[in-house]
């Protein structure tokens, strides 16, 4: 009896104990290693203005030793879309590959201030009849002009360039007008130059049409039913881009800025014979956007190129440029005679000469992410 009192009584001292202690008691907080840091939530935009006091807004991001590439985003797309990108920053970070994204005029942060003629800066407050006079082929030099000056104010010399979708003009122009400081360039589902159309910029029926387009963010960057599912939280991403490229300033979808972009698109391209720097090439076969005669005149333009590398992809639709960045990031940082593969549960990189082999094997090109991914639920 007293040997089963005193149990009783040794049970209920250590109820008391752990009560009275409280949940901390369970561990210890010396044991605790918590950050220093805050997590990454976005790149911030910084600004500089340009001679003709234009603002041009931009994105740098990575160390100031590292290789430095150029990002510039698709059709409509503000400075954000460097973001879309983030997905695999882990993975640029280990290449140690830089980022400037510089945003094109009117979209996002970026006020509608084109180039006339004679290469002057429209103001953005001239009225829409000075707007008018914007000049196609003078802004698509002026964005290249002022990634150079963004360039040589943070101090970079030499640069590769990775074009995106309709950031193919943009990407020839800053490709010519670099010269001897571009390292290498990356046309990924890239448009060399889109058909010409009865309606350009400032016929106000286009603006109105196009305005239909961008007034809705998840009609406009709607990528379900690509690769792109499988980027947890990508999508959504995708819409806030194209909320931020339409909206963030309360331009209200004002078109003017895409409009003279899809205008762009139909002009003759810079001339990039002068270009002697690597080219890679990124295009899927089944891409209605940007077929592969688009590949193909990019390929015939550069002509002077000290190497062009054809990555084609039988299966790739228009989101080759996210389903295969960790390739284009591979190629930017010096790599481009690998390839980036997922085998046997990991991410390795080969030499691209042994790519069928490992392909017999069982093995799928990018990292193993896209093995592990499942797109998302209903």
């Amino acid at each position: 009896m007293k040997i089963r009192l005193l149990c009783v009584l040794s049970l209920a001292l250590v109820a008391a104990s752990l009560l009275l202690a409280g949940p901390a008691a369970a561990a210890d907080q010396r044991s605790l290693n918590l950050p220093e840091d805050f997590s990454y939530v976005g790149a911030p935009v910084k600004s500089l203005t340009m001679d003709s006091g234009h603002v041009v807004n931009y994105i740098d991001q990575g160390n100031k030793d590292w290789p430095t590439v150029v990002l510039i985003g698709g059709a409509g797309t503000g400075v954000q879309a460097f973001e879309l990108t983030e997905f695999l920053r882990d993975y640029r970070l280990k290449l140690g590959v830089r980022v400037v994204c510089v945003e094109r005029n009117g979209f996002g942060m970026t006020l509608f201030e084109p180039a006339d003629a004679d290469g002057n800066v429209i103001p953005h407050d001239a009225g829409d009849e000075a707007l008018a006079l914007a000049d196609p082929v003078k802004t698509r030099e002026m964005y290249a002009e002022n990634v150079l000056a963004v360039l040589d104010h943070l101090g970079v010399d030499r640069f590769s360039i990775i074009g995106i979708s309709g950031g193919g003009p943009y990407t020839g122009e800053l490709a010519k007008q670099g010269g001897a400081r571009v390292r290498s360039v990356h046309l990924a589902v890239a448009v060399y130059r889109s058909t010409p159309t009865a309606l350009t910029y400032p016929d106000p029926t286009f603006l109105a049409y196009l305005r239909t387009w961008i007034v809705n963010p998840m009609w406009w960057w709607d990528m379900t039913g690509t690769t792109a599912d499988m980027i947890p939280g990508w999508q959504e991403r995708a819409y806030n881009e194209a909320a931020w490229a339409a909206f963030v300033r309360g331009q209200e979808a004002d078109p003017h800025a895409v409009a003279l972009d899809y205008t762009i698109f139909q002009m003759e391209p810079a001339d990039v014979s002068c270009v002697t720097a690597p080219v890679f090439t990124y295009y899927g076969a089944l891409d209605p956007v940007v077929p592969y005669a688009q590949r193909d005149a990019w390929v015939a333009a550069f002509v002077d190129s000290s190497e062009i590398t054809q990555r084609d992809y039988p299966d790739g639709v228009h989101d080759v440029q996210y389903r295969h960045y960790d390739q284009i990031l591979l190629d930017v940082a010096g790599y481009g005679d690998y390839l980036v593969i997922a085998y046997k549960g990991r991410t390795r990189v080969i030499p691209e000469s042994r790519w069928p082999s490992y392909e017999k094997r069982g093995a799928i090109l990018g990292i193993q992410a896209w093995v592990t991914a499942a797109p998302p639920e209903d």
